[in-house]
This record gives C-alpha cells, structure tokens and sequence, in this order.
C-alpha cells in the first residue's frame, strides 16, 4: 500500500500543470534559488527525506524524493548554467595600433639590416680594390725602377753639351770680326762648351745643330741694293783660316718708295765639330745689326 500510495503521489507530482507564466526577472530568481537547493541537497543527500534510505526503499521512491524537491522549488522556463572554468590564462586583447606599430618596427629593423649588410659589402669591395691598386702600383714602380737600372747600365747619363748667346744691348766685334755675345745673363748659358772672344768652343767631338737669328735695319736708305752677308764659321787648329760652315745673303733697302728697311736673317743646321774647334758669327755690315732684347738676335748650339 505503501508503494501504491506513492506511485500515486509521485504520477500526481508529475502531472502537477507548470505554474503560471513569469517574467524573465522571476525566472532568474527562481533558477537562482533553486540552483542553491539542488546544491544543497546534493552535499547533504540524507536531508532529503525524514526517514532514512534503507533496502526496502526502491527507485520509484527516490524518484518520488526528487519530484517532490522540483514541486518544492519550481521549474523555470528557461534555465541554462554554464560550468566554470579553471587553469585557463588570461591573454588580453591587442589594441589594433599596437599591431600596426609592431609591423612598422619589422619592416625599420629589416631595412637597417639591409643597409647594415650593403655598407660591409661595399667596405669589403673598396679593401680589395685598395690592395690590388697598392699591388699594381707596386709592380709598375719595380718595372720602371729596374727599365731605369737597364738604361743605366747601358747608357750613362751625361748632359749634352749645348749653348745659348744674346746680342744683349750693343753689337761689337772682336778683332778677326766676329760678333761679341753674351753668355751669362739673360736667357744665355752654357753647358759643356766654353765661350771666348765671340766663338762657342767645342769640348766634345760630336755632331751639333747651329742656328743664329740677326735682326737687321736701316732707317735711312739713301744707297739701294747694298749686299748683306750673314755667316757662320768655323775655326780648327788643324787648318790656319776660317772655314765658312752656313751663309746667307741679302739686299738691304730694297724696297721701293720706303727709306726704311727691316729684315730677319736666320741660319741653321748640322756639322761636326771636333774637340776644340770654334765656331762663330760674321755679319758684313755691322751697323745694321739692331739691339733691343734677348730674342731678337741670338746664336746657339746643341749636340745631337
């Protein structure tokens, strides 16, 4: 009778109609509360009933214990619990201008390694370029050095003799006619040859190229057609007179209509000179020989 009687409570209790309609703010109360019930019992599961669970206690009356807590509490329309969660790390939200300001520090480190690896690149072609410049340098100065040693050793070097006079501000004669040079100041000098008495003195058997300018003049040509004769001679001990090496002749005042008269003479060209021979300058009219400066009349010689 006993079980009879509680089947029939507990079908009763599971037909009990659901209680009136709530608003979701009682709901929520409800759900609450009877959470905190549920939770209760469940610690305390011998508070349930008044008379203690023994074997003559089937499932029908524990079933029977339940519908009576869910009728004591109430059933709500909806109730949804979401368990807890446990050992979960918190990882706060990145602010999206973080992201950005992280890609842009990505990018200005890459772009510095870059520069960084072309700056050594470039320092390693420069070295290298340094070295084999040193290295051609070095080659080249031992070529030049052991070419100079070569020449050296087969031909010493000597300064050739060579020579060269002005008029300078007075054309005079020697005694056998021969015009008077300077050789010291000015653009004259002498090297390897000696100077005496208007002739340029041979140290040094050889072949040498003789030149002489003589700038000529008349201001007042009342005789035309008079002869100019500009020479180079030369003197040896082995012959007792002079030897006439280059002439060149000319006609002063010979232009019509005009009482003045200008003229350059030049002569040059190459003889053998033997140690001690002597050569100089004869001009047959030496009036007409014009002084001014150091180019306008001069006479030189060099070996070749």
């Amino acid at each position: 009778m006993g079980v009879k009687d509680s089947r029939d409570e507990t079908e009763k209790d599971t037909h009990t109609p659901h209680p009136s309609k709530k608003t979701p703010q009682e709901d929520v109360g409800v759900a609450l509360s009877w959470v905190h019930n549920l939770t209760t019992d469940m610690q305390q599961p011998y508070l349930l009933s008044s008379t203690p669970l023994s074997r003559h206690h089937t499932p029908n009356t524990t079933v029977q214990i339940f519908h009576g807590m869910e009728a004591r509490v109430g059933q709500p329309s909806i109730f949804v619990v979401d368990a807890p969660q446990r050992d979960v790390p918190f990882v706060p939200p990145v602010p999206k201008g973080q992201k950005k300001w992280w890609h842009a520090q990505m990018l200005l480190w890459v772009f510095m390694l870059l520069m960084l690896a072309a700056l050594a690149i470039q320092g390693y072609f420069l070295l290298s370029f340094r070295k084999e410049l040193a290295k051609a340098t070095t080659q080249e100065g031992a070529e030049v050095s052991s070419f100079e040693k070569l020449v050296q050793g087969q031909r010493p070097p000597t300064k050739k003799p060579a020579a060269h006079l002005t008029l300078g501000t007075l054309a005079d004669t020697a005694a056998n006619g021969a015009l008077l040079w300077e050789d010291q100041r000015g653009l004259a000098f002498l090297q390897g040859m000696s100077y005496k008495d208007g002739s340029l003195i041979c140290n040094k058997s050889g072949h040498y190229y003789i030149y002489s300018k003589l700038f000529l003049g008349n201001s007042s040509c009342l005789i035309t057609h008079q002869m100019v004769t500009h020479s180079v001679y030369k003197r040896t001990p082995r012959y007792l007179k002079e030897i006439p090496l280059l002439t060149n002749k000319m006609l002063s005042c010979n232009l019509k209509n005009h009482r003045e008269w200008r003229h350059n003479s030049f002569l040059a060209g190459v003889v053998h000179l033997e140690e001690n021979e002597e050569v100089f300058i004869k001009v047959s009219q030496r009036q007409l020989v014009r002084v001014g400066d150091d180019t306008i009349s001069y006479f030189g010689t060099f070996m070749i």
